[in-house]
């Protein structure tokens, strides 16, 4: 590893390079800003979530029918997320996602139909209306990689960021270092935006390979670590979300099984769905992932999906799109000698995931305001890492929005930034470097691996105090081996941040799990001992800050946006 740091002054550090942290760096390019991204990843182009592509895209278009209006799906974005949401920040998201459609077409996305020619859209996930565009996004994500480049942004590729410098409550950097080259870099920007996506594994799954996830493996919850260290106010961390996927292997794709008009069925071959909600297989993701799981309870697994009913051209439709969220998703069925089309083929449930709760428009994270601006001045969060998601396109809007909100805290900011610290910063560097030094360590898959088996052993989609209890004794005692962690070399020291992050995220997550004593919206937070929702005492959110001796929650009514609980200038003070 470098022995001195490389310096780097900007006006914007963008922390994640998918589709939030690309959306959040264009505004600013375009508004004459110097902007920075470091990114884990290869390449700009196939980086985050949809890095190889995408098939579904949410969006209000304004096409002329009522229920193609903003103020159509914000009347009924409560109802969809069970009360707790942010409806200051979700009705801007929404408001302005006719907007970002359009910019993102002219940007060079085809979101029309090859066939026809016109967009091909469908009604899914307890939406009110056919807000879904099913297309082929294999480019998508390429088409904003070549905007940010032609503003000509600084892109450190292979860079993972370990730690935000924060002064006085303000944001104005961070720290990073090249996991092939050992290079470390310091850099010090006027605002920063987190858009380093979701958290995954962190359970098990039904295949036993933690990198087998059906959202991107390497999207690790880093953001939520480093903005819960930085001061951040988080919110939401107690609902998970899951999802259904051919058993033994996972994958993206039950919205266009479930768009596209598949069934679920038990071993009896009964239709089972609509026994747990009114709109069947077009329930909400939660509902969908909760009816699968009481059936097994029940002793009426295995769960098969069922297509034998569709005609050939849906059939070839979902082909074509399944293989656009997963490229390897055919050649799987070829191999176990599945042929969808004309016999059952048998479902799990996959891992889970910290990002949206199985709804839309409440996302598990950072907590933000209208402008995507979080309790910490100048720090900013986008996408599945910030607690007003919705898919790639609640991303690309969120995203775009924290870009604005980037330039308009910038300009009004006045003084300059602070000094760097040398001492610390080598301390920071110090701390990794031990990790390279441990010959008999603890190793990061090990780490990782603990977590996981706590997560599905005391957490998972059905909890009760003793479980998270002794989850957050077991994640305590396993935080005090981290100094001890073993990484072989520059990739495997990566690797063991990972696993820190994704620790620190259970912990988060099982707190706040602990703190709201009721069952909502299903699978995503279900408490055996408190089975029922409570609307009186709990509809409002968890808060999760960082205390003296590790997270503490603080709760807040959903009648007031998240911001209110944001107290900027200060550190905040948990109850």
């Amino acid at each position: 590893m470098s022995k001195e740091f490389i310096q780097i002054e900007t006006d914007v550090l963008v922390v994640g390079g998918g589709v939030a942290g690309s959306m959040a760096a264009i505004p600013a390019l375009e508004a004459g800003l110097k902007v920075v991204i470091c990114e884990k990843g290869k390449v700009l182009d196939h980086c985050g979530s949809i890095g190889c592509g995408v098939d579904h895209y949410l969006t209000i278009m304004d096409s002329g029918p009522e229920w193609d209006t903003p103020e159509f799906l914000i009347k009924h974005v409560p109802e969809l997320t069970d009360g707790i949401v942010d409806m200051a920040v979700a009705g801007r998201v929404i408001r302005e996602m006719p907007r970002i459609f359009r910019k993102i077409e002219s940007l060079g996305v085809d979101f029309r139909d090859r066939q026809t020619g016109d967009y091909y859209r469908l009604r899914s996930f307890g939406l009110p209306g056919t807000y879904h565009i099913n297309f082929d996004g294999t480019d998508f994500k390429k088409h904003l990689g070549e905007r940010v480049r032609k503003g000509k942004a600084t892109v450190l590729m292979r860079t993972m960021v370990v730690q935000l410098l924060v002064n006085d409550n303000r944001a104005y950097g961070a720290v990073a270092f090249n996991f092939r080259t050992g290079e470390w870099t310091v850099i010090r920007a006027k605002a920063v935006v987190l858009a380093a996506g979701d958290v995954n594994r962190i359970s098990q799954n039904a295949s036993g390979l933690s990198f087998d996830s059906w959202h991107i493996p390497y999207n690790t919850g880093d953001a939520q670590a480093m903005g819960y260290h930085a001061g951040a106010a988080l919110a939401n961390m107690e609902s998970v979300e899951a999802t259904l996927t051919p058993k033994g292997f996972s994958c993206q794709g039950l919205n266009a099984l479930v768009s596209l008009g598949a069934y679920f069925v038990n071993k009896a071959g009964e239709r089972f769905m609509f026994k747990y909600d009114k709109k069947g297989e077009n329930a909400r993701r939660a509902v969908i992932a909760d009816g699968v799981i009481n059936e097994y309870l029940l002793g009426n697994g295995p769960i098969y999906l069922d297509c034998r009913h569709l005609p050939q051209d849906m059939l070839d439709r979902m082909e074509h799109t399944l293989q656009v969220d997963r490229y390897t998703l055919p050649a799987y069925y070829q191999q176990k000698g599945v042929n969808f089309r004309e016999e059952l083929v048998e479902v799990s449930v996959s891992e889970l995931s910290i990002r949206r709760s199985g709804v839309y428009f409440r996302g598990s994270g950072l907590a933000v305001d209208t402008n995507g601006e979080t309790a910490v001045e100048a720090l900013f969060a986008a996408g599945d890492c910030a607690t007003v998601s919705g898919g790639i396109s609640g991303a690309a809007v969120l995203g775009h929005i924290a870009g604005e909100g980037v330039v308009q805290r910038i300009r009004t900011s006045s003084g300059s930034l602070p000094a760097l610290d040398l001492k610390a910063l080598a301390q920071i560097r110090a701390q990794s470097e031990v990790h390279l030094q441990q010959e008999n360590g603890l190793p990061w898959k090990d780490h990782e691996e603990t977590t996981r088996q706590t997560v599905s052993d005391y957490v998972g989609v059905r909890r009760n105090d003793r479980g998270l209890k002794l989850a957050l004794d077991t994640l305590i005692a396993l935080a005090k081996r981290e100094p001890t962690m073993r990484a072989d070399d520059l990739h495997g020291l990566m690797r063991v941040h990972e696993a820190k992050n994704i620790r620190m995220n259970a912990e988060i997550m099982a707190t706040a799990s602990l703190a709201r004593q009721e069952t909502r919206t299903g699978s995503s937070h279900f408490r055996m001992d408190y089975p029922k929702t409570d609307d009186v005492n709990w509809r409002k959110f968890v808060i999760v800050e960082r205390g003296a001796n590790g997270p503490v929650t603080r709760t807040l009514s959903t009648d007031q946006p998240l911001s209110a609980a944001f107290s900027r200038g200060n550190t905040a003070v948990a109850a």
